[in-house]
C-alpha cells in the first residue's frame, strides 16, 4: 500500500489536534522508503548533509548508488560524514563548504558546484536552525529565515541561473508541521529566548512551503515537493536532557535520524506529485483554505522578497 498515496487530501486541523496528529504513534505510522529505484548516474546534493536526518538522507541516496555532494557548514564533520558513508558504500561523495545564512557562502559553494561541471538531479534542501537567541545573518537579517528561507532560495535559484540543475530535477524541501503555528516569514522578526526562536522557525518553515510552491509554479518543468520528516530526537531545539521524562519521550515517541531520513528519501527518490506536501504520519495533505500554506498570494510576495534580498 502506497501511504502517501493513500492519504491524499488530508485536511490540516485545528492547531492543537493538527500538531498531536504529527506526533502520534509516528514511529508506527512512519512507512521506510524503498530500496529501488537505484540511483547510479545521479548527481545528488544535500544541504546539512553531514549530521542528523541530513547524514543518514545523504547515507540513503549513496546506499542507493547517487554521487552525493554534502554541502555543510561543518567541514570536519563533513568530511567524517564523506569518510563514514564512503566506508559503507561504493558511491563517490564530494563536501562542498556551505554556510546557508551567509548569501557569499552560497555563491562560492555554487562556484564550487559550477567547477565539478556536472547538473545536479537532487537537490534536498534539509539544512535548518532553531535559534536558542535572537540573532542577524551576516547580511543582517533573522538568522532562521536567513538560514532556512533566504539561503535555499539563494542556492536553489542561483543554480538554476547557472545552469547547475537538471532541467526537470526533485527538489525535496524540508519543511516542519510546527508552521501551522505562523501566519507570515519575514527576515527582520524580532524576538527573544528559546520560545521566540521557536516562533522563528516556525516562519521560516512556512517561508519553505511558500518558496516551494512558487519554485513549482513558476519552473513547472521541475518536480518539487515538499516534506515534514517528523519530530525526531535531534538537537534542532537546544540540547535536551537524556533523563526522566525526556529520555522516555526520545525513547518512545521521536523518530530517530535514521527513521527521520525515511520520509525525506521517499520524496526524493519515488514517483511524487509536483508541488505536493508529503507527511511522515499524515501522508500527502492537501491545505484547506483558511491553512497558511495555501496563500498564494503570500507565496509571491515572499518570493519577490526573497529575489530583492538575495540578486539585490
Amino acid at each position: 500500500m502506497n501511504h502517501y498515496a493513500d492519504r491524499a487530501s488530508t485536511p490540516a486541523r485545528v492547531l492543537p489536534l493538527r500538531l498531536a496528529s504529527a506526533i502520534w504513534r509516528q514511529r508506527a505510522r512512519t512507512p521506510r522508503c524503498p530500496d529501488t529505484p537505484l540511483l547510479e548516474g545521479k548527481l545528488a546534493l544535500v544541504t546539512g548533509g553531514n549530521a542528523g536526518i541530513g547524514f543518514e538522507i545523504s547515507r540513503g541516496l549513496a546506499q542507493r548508488g547517487a554521487e552525493v555532494v554534502i554541502a555543510a557548514r561543518n567541514r570536519t564533520t563533513a568530511d567524517e560524514a564523506k569518510t563514514r558513508i564512503a566506508a559503507e558504500t561504493k558511491a563517490t561523495l564530494h563536501v562542498v563548504p556551505l554556510d546557508l545564512s551567509d548569501l557569499l557562502s552560497v555563491a562560492a559553494a555554487l562556484d564550487a558546484l559550477e567547477r565539478r561541471g556536472r547538473r545536479v538531479e537532487i537537490l534536498v534542501a534539509n539544512a535548518g536552525i532553531w535559534p536558542q537567541a535572537h540573532a542577524l545573518s551576516a547580511q543582517g537579517h533573522e538568522i532562521a529565515f536567513a538560514t532556512n528561507t533566504l539561503g535555499h532560495h539563494a542556492l536553489v535559484r542561483g543554480a538554476l541561473e547557472r545552469g547547475l540543475l537538471s532541467e526537470e530535477a526533485r527538489i525535496v524541501v524540508l519543511t516542519g508541521d510546527i508552521y501551522i503555528r505562523e501566519q507570515e516569514c519575514t527576515s527582520d522578526f524580532h524576538y527573544e529566548g528559546r520560545s521566540g526562536g521557536a516562533l522563528a522557525y516556525s516562519r521560516s518553515k512556512l517561508g519553505n512551503l511558500w518558496f516551494a510552491a512558487e519554485l513549482q509554479r513558476r519552473h513547472p518543468r521541475l518536480e518539487v515537493c515538499c516534506v515534514h520528516p517528523g519530530v525526531i530526537a535531534s538537537n534542532l531545539g537546544g540540547p535536551t536532557e537524556a533523563s526522566g521524562l525526556s529520555s522516555f519521550m526520545r525513547d518512545k515517541v521521536l523518530l530517530d535520524c535514521e527513521e527521520g531520513a525515511q520520509t525525506p528519501l521517499w520524496c526524493a527518490t519515488q514517483s511524487i506529485q509536483r508541488g505536493a506536501y508529503y507527511h511522515n504520519t499524515l501522508g500527502r495533505i492537501t491545505h484547506p483554505p483558511g491553512d497558511p500554506a495555501a496563500d498564494a498570494s503570500k507565496a509571491a510576495a515572499l518570493w519577490n522578497r526573497l529575489e530583492a534580498l538575495a540578486f539585490a
